[in-house]
């Protein structure tokens, strides 16, 4: 019963990060603003979510895991009443922050949950049934998203969380086992390390994000990135200095834990941007309409459904490098697919790049999670856990960033504001774009394909230490 709690909630965070694709114009409409603009409603989410993944994890440690998690139920349930009352744009990234802050308190402590409640060799199946149900949250977010929008206006999007997550709740304050808060108070909570590492990924992020509206060598983009990363070098040194780090550095010694964080941050890049992009290729290429989009896109989520569950229980049989690497070769070979075949007039064409994509995917998902917790001491389990949660919400945002920028690299003005099926000339811009988009996306798979080769076998699984 603590799987489907914990799986439930990660479902209602990640859904969360996808149900406004659809809502966005009818947004903008009302609230007043282009495009450009609303989009820092899904921009603002990942951004939170990267930038305070490391401290829920460390609270978690430092707390208890029930107490967290519970936490992050309310303060997300809370943002999303606030979201459907907001009253700008402004207002609603806002709240769209607060959303987000909640949601991040529940991804690390469900993987510590596992980490702490199963067996070694039960661990990779629980990870594949919550890889699997992580994984089909976009797409029936989109479904739910299409109807609701449609009946009920864009504001029914925010209402659904408080729906659900009441019941999550309830479910996590009578099953969930307090775990987790041992620390006791010797234990302090690295403040300084939270605002410089929040800081240096803010920075980078927005920038990255923002350089295709504020253009990549402007003032405003080099400045955001700069502080960035001077705010990034500064938490190093602080996180090597205190006695009580947010993150244990000295956690990267373990090549489970970077090999995998490598091979989550490429693989996020390629899923999250490949999905951005494929709802405007399907639009203005094949015509598709909004409803169906999301059944157009669905073949990735029943990938992830079937094959993540039996990717978690093979990989301690097969170990995580060589199932990660067959399952990245794949998705590889499906992103190369379908750019090969953008140009034609039908779905069918790219139905098999689509499902490969998906699959290889799928593939590696859980591998990379059991083996970036695979040595972590159980008192740093917290910290672990959440950074490939960390490196998935930073591939997210570069890679919808930078594949964005590549895609509309060849797309005329006004051409990807449309939003009728494209012809002659422009259509041609747009597949090429797309094309290249994909492509960029396998190069991300390529890295973490390599990254994941590197691996180490599962002995001494959950049991590991510190250099």
């Amino acid at each position: 019963m603590a799987l489907v709690v914990v799986a439930s909630g990660m479902w209602l965070s990640v859904m969360n990060i996808s149900i406004v694709n659809i809502a966005m114009p009818s947004m903008a409409r009302d609230l007043g603003v282009d495009i450009a603009a609303i989009g820092w409603v899904v921009t603002a989410f990942f951004v939170t979510q990267a930038t305070l993944l490391p401290i829920a994890g460390r609270a978690g440690d430092l707390y208890g895991r029930r107490r967290v998690f519970v936490t992050g139920v309310v303060i997300m349930i809370a943002g999303s009443v606030l979201c459907g009352l907001a009253w700008s744009a402004g207002s609603l990234i806002a709240f769209r922050v607060v959303q987000a802050a909640g949601a991040c308190a529940m991804a690390p402590t469900a993987i510590s949950y596992i980490g702490e409640l199963f067996a070694p060799g039960e661990r990779g199946q629980a990870l594949g049934i919550l890889s699997a149900v992580i994984s089909i949250a976009p797409v029936v977010a989109l479904n739910i998203a299409g109807g609701l929008v449609a009946g009920f206006g864009w504001r029914s999007v925010f209402w659904f969380t408080p729906i659900v997550g009441a019941g999550v709740l309830l479910g996590a304050l009578i099953v969930l086992p307090a775990l987790g808060g041992g620390g006791g108070r010797s234990r302090s909570f690295d403040l300084r390390g939270a605002a410089l590492g929040g800081m240096g990924l803010l920075g980078v992020l927005i920038g990255v994000s923002r350089a295709e509206a504020w253009g990549p060598t402007s003032a405003a983009t080099v400045t955001s990135i700069l502080v960035g990363v001077a705010a990034l070098a500064l938490f190093v040194v602080n996180e090597r200095r205190a006695d009580d780090p947010l993150i244990d550095l000295r956690l990267f010694r373990l090549r489970s834990v970077s090999t995998a964080n490598v091979a989550s941050l490429a693989s996020a890049a390629a899923l999250f941007g490949v999905l951005v992009l494929l709802p405007f290729y399907l639009t203005r290429v094949l015509g598709f309409g909004p409803v169906s989009l999301g059944l157009a896109i669905s073949p990735i989520a029943l990938s992830f459904i079937v094959v993540s569950p039996l990717a978690g229980r093979a990989v301690g049989r097969v170990g995580p490098a060589r199932l990660a690497g067959t399952g990245f070769a794949i998705s590889t070979a499906g992103a190369i697919e379908t750019a090969l075949a953008a140009g034609s007039e039908s779905y069918v064409a790219i139905l098999p790049g689509i499902v490969m994509f998906g699959v290889g995917l799928a593939l590696a998902s859980s591998p990379i999670t059991t083996s970036a917790i695979s040595e972590a001491p159980r008192a740093q389990m917290g910290v672990a856990s959440s950074l490939p949660n960390i490196s998935r919400y930073t591939g997210g945002a570069l890679g919808t960033a930078l594949l964005g920028v590549v895609m509309h690299a060849t797309i005329p003005a006004g051409g990807e504001r449309a939003t009728s099926r494209a012809v002659g000339a422009v259509r041609e811009l747009i597949v090429a774009g797309f094309r290249n988009a994909l492509l960029v996306a396998a190069a991300f798979l390529v890295l973490a394909a390599l990254s994941a080769a590197r691996m180490p076998r599962l002995a001494g699984v959950g049991r590991g230490r510190t250099q």
